[in-house]
């Protein structure tokens, strides 16, 4: 439905239930209006709050909604709510009050039945990602005692659940590692907000930029600093150059004191766009027009449309495969409450409409682009009449037939074969033939399966170089993600690999389930003693991280958490 027609609607009904209501109780609306507003009909009960407000420490008011892109709602008697944090505080300020005398609130940010709760108003620090905090009533401050006692602070009268997505790192980030940080760690390209107790940065650089200056200064001159796993020193000012490729770079900046105590600081260093498909691994759900129509594919990020002159608007619906995520229209945000649908007015000619879509958190985006020819549609329905005439004329041959825009296959009867995949008998090869009978080329993605196609068409099979990335694709040219088990059929070795979501070989380290993993540079899954960025790690017979102790070769080694040896 359109959202101006939904609107109209609900005002109407807003309108007309409020006429009954004064028609009921004449003279009250002055009284009513002058009345604290809840939720409609709100009226809290004896251990239900009476008013929640939440701030970012910095003093920003959070909205409570119904999801984190959803819409605002007050308080009433939903027991959960949503906020999100994007200015980058340290945490926030819960402010409540509670009906019934005597009453207390009590603020936990666990579930954890033997926590001490804080009282309403404190400061709760709070990690970029997601936390939930709880608000719980009780009838006095002796009950809470009581249940804080006896380890069962749920033994409350009320409990509310709050939802916070924080969006932005602040300087109170990764309590996991060792106290030990730098006091400055700067790039000669691209920029950082340097914290010291953040210990991960994502940076983007130009595709120019073949290499970067990094400068890593400790706090305490006495310790060490590697770069990728060479030592620098105050003598060469702590600096280092560091070669990037194409696409993503992940630089470790380990700091070290004579304790053996350590902080790794990791660089995730972008330098332009290694392929065409290297795009963040984001998607819409789907995109949905009421005019016109678009073979949606949730990583085809392009699209055109041609309409009739007389069509002058269209309505929009990009649903996300999250509702988490953050999604807008030409710059104007849509959520649940509005179907994620907007009305976009269109002028006579070309016009572009962008839809992008965002993870906040974790810093992912994705852009959509619309082209929508308004007064086109007729010119094109007359210059495809005119290509078919052209195709029927073409001497009625049998097999390929050349034409001025490519090739194409025409059967025994000398009907174009149009959006299927074709295996030439004499070639022993497989092609795919678009909409129009074109042989497809690249990327192509059939029934939920990417394939990769040559220059000339021929689906590929096994490893493929596509820009900096090699790509696997098995006998039926089916592209492969997760683990990938490879047999030498001569030696009988099995080599194992992991390929990404996005079917790209991953290499470095790799978390996979509850343990961790090392890809060599070639990709292969590596096993047995390995040192990376100037520590030593052992990964067991299946690649798994070894930590704690172990016996290995007959001496004992003990491992910290992180997986490094200790020395």
């Amino acid at each position: 439905m359109n959202k101006k027609i939904k609107r109209i609607i609900a005002l109407a009904l807003t309108i007309s239930a409020f006429s009954t209501f004064s028609s009921f109780i004449p003279g009250s609306i002055s009284n009513f209006m002058s009345k604290p507003v809840y939720a409609a009909s709100y009226d809290p009960e004896n251990g239900e709050l009476t008013s929640l407000k939440i701030k970012s420490s910095e003093g920003e008011t959070l909205k409570l909604k119904d999801g984190y892109n959803g819409d605002v709602v007050k308080l009433s008697e939903d027991k959960e709510y949503y906020v999100k944090m994007t200015d980058g505080s340290q945490g926030i300020k819960i402010d409540a009050e509670v009906e019934g005398k005597n009453r207390v609130i009590k603020i936990f940010e666990t579930d954890n039945s033997d926590e001490k709760g804080v009282d309403s108003g404190s400061e709760i620090l709070l990690g970029k990602g997601y936390s939930t905090i709880y608000i719980r009533t009780y009838k006095s401050s002796s009950a809470y005692r009581t249940a804080y006692k006896n380890n069962n602070v749920k033994d409350c009268e009320e409990e509310y659940v709050i939802h916070v997505m924080k969006t932005v790192s602040s300087s109170n980030e990764d309590t996991s590692q060792d106290n030990i940080y730098l006091e400055d760690l700067d790039l000669g390209k691209g920029k950082i907000d340097f914290f010291k107790g953040t210990t991960s940065y994502n940076v983007k650089v130009s595709s120019d930029v073949e290499s970067i200056r990094i400068t890593a200064k400790p706090e305490n001159s006495s310790d060490r600093v590697r770069i990728n796993g060479k030592l620098v020193t105050e003598d060469d000012k702590y600096r280092r150059t560091v070669d990037l490729n194409k696409g993503k770079n992940e630089i470790k900046v380990k700091v070290t004191d004579d304790k053996d105590n350590q902080r790794t600081y990791t660089l995730n260093i972008t330098r332009g766009k290694s392929s065409d498909r290297d795009e963040d691994e984001i998607y819409l759900d789907s995109i949905r027009l009421s005019e016109g129509k678009i073979n949606f594919d949730s990583e085809k990020n392009e699209y055109t449309v041609d309409l009739d002159e007389d069509i002058s608007e269209i309505d929009i619906t990009a649903e996300p495969e999250n509702d988490d995520y953050l999604v807008t229209i030409n710059g104007d945000e849509v959520t649940k409450g509005d179907d994620y649908e907007e009305t976009v007015y269109l002028k006579k000619g070309e016009n572009i409409i962008k839809i992008v879509v965002q993870d906040e958190l974790n810093e992912l985006k994705r852009t959509y682009k619309l082209t929508i020819n308004r007064g086109q549609a007729e010119k094109e329905e007359e210059e495809d009449n005119k290509k078919d005439e052209t195709v029927e004329n073409n001497d009625n041959k049998t097999g390929w037939v050349q034409t001025d825009k490519g090739w194409q296959y025409k059967d025994k009867d000398g009907n174009i074969i149009k959006s299927k995949w074709l295996y030439d008998e004499n070639a022993k090869v497989y092609c795919y033939l678009d909409e129009n009978g074109f042989r497809k080329t690249g990327w192509f993605k059939d029934k939920g399966i990417w394939y990769l196609l040559a220059d000339n068409g021929v689906m590929l099979t096994g490893w493929q170089k596509v820009g900096d990335k090699y790509y696997y694709m098995d006998s039926n040219g089916a592209m492969q993600t997760g683990w990938l088990k490879i047999e030498d059929n001569d030696t009988k070795k099995v080599t194992w690999y992991y390929l990404n979501s996005g079917g790209d070989r991953a290499t470095g380290w790799l978390k996979y389930g509850d343990s961790w993993y090392y890809l060599n540079s070639d990709g292969t899954m590596a096993t047995g003693w390995i040192i990376d960025a100037g520590s030593k790690y052992y990964l067991n017979e299946d690649g798994s991280m070894q930590t704690g102790t172990k016996i290995i070769d007959g001496k004992e080694y003990k491992f910290n958490k992180s997986g490094a040896v200790i020395i």
